[in-house]
C-alpha cells in the first residue's frame, strides 16, 4: 500500500513539474550597454572582425585551448567563427548584417547547449565617445528542461555580455596607434 502511494505522489510531482515547464518562457532577450571613450570607427573595428572576439569575448577566455576556425569573407556578411572545446562546447557565430560603423547583427548556434540566438551590436556616436549597445535574443522551443535552464540563463548571459562590453572598452581605449 505504501509503495503505491509513493508512486502516485511521484507521478503527481513529475506531472506538476512538466506542466509548470510548459508555462515557463521559451524566449530570452538581454540588452546591455557601455560608453566607450573612442570614436565609432575604432569600436566598430573591434567588433566587425570575428578574430578579435578572442581578445574580448568571455567564452573564449574560459578555454584557451579551444579550437577556433574562421571562414567566409573577412569582416563582412557571411564571416563565420566556429569553435570546439571540452569546456565551452561546440558552436558558431556568423555575421548576418552590417551597417558600417553603426551596427553588426549575427547569429549564434551553440550546438552543445542546443541554443540558437541572434545578437546585435549597435553603435551610437556621442560627442567624444561611442555608446555600444549589445543585445541577444533566442528561443529554446518546447524543451521543458531548456525552459527551466532559461530561468538562470538571462543572469549568466547578461553577465557575460557586460564583461564582454567592459573588455571591448578596455581594448579600444588602450589601443596604441
Amino acid at each position: 500500500m505504501w509503495g503505491s502511494k509513493w508512486f502516485i505522489n511521484l507521478f503527481i510531482v513529475a506531472f506538476l513539474v512538466i506542466l509548470t515547464g510548459l508555462f515557463l518562457p521559451d524566449e530570452f532577450h538581454i540588452e546591455q550597454s557601455i560608453e566607450i571613450n573612442a570614436p565609432a570607427d575604432k569600436v566598430y573595428a573591434a567588433i566587425v572582425d570575428l578574430r578579435k572576439w578572442e581578445q574580448w569575448g568571455t567564452w573564449f577566455q574560459k578555454d584557451s585551448n579551444a579550437v577556433i576556425t574562421y571562414d567566409g569573407p573577412d569582416r563582412a556578411i557571411g564571416m563565420r567563427s566556429r569553435w570546439s572545446s571540452e569546456i565551452i562546447g561546440r558552436g558558431s557565430i556568423e555575421i548576418t548584417a552590417l551597417q558600417f560603423n553603426r551596427q553588426l547583427i549575427y547569429s549564434v548556434n551553440n550546438e552543445t547547449q542546443g541554443i540558437k540566438a541572434h545578437g546585435e551590436m549597435r553603435l551610437k556616436p556621442q560627442d567624444n565617445s561611442t555608446m555600444l549597445i549589445w543585445s541577444s535574443r533566442g528561443n529554446v522551443g518546447i524543451n521543458i528542461i531548456d525552459r527551466y535552464k532559461l530561468l538562470f540563463f538571462d543572469d549568466k548571459l547578461g553577465k557575460d555580455i557586460q564583461v564582454g562590453l567592459e573588455n571591448i572598452k578596455t581594448l579600444v581605449e588602450n589601443r596604441i596607434e
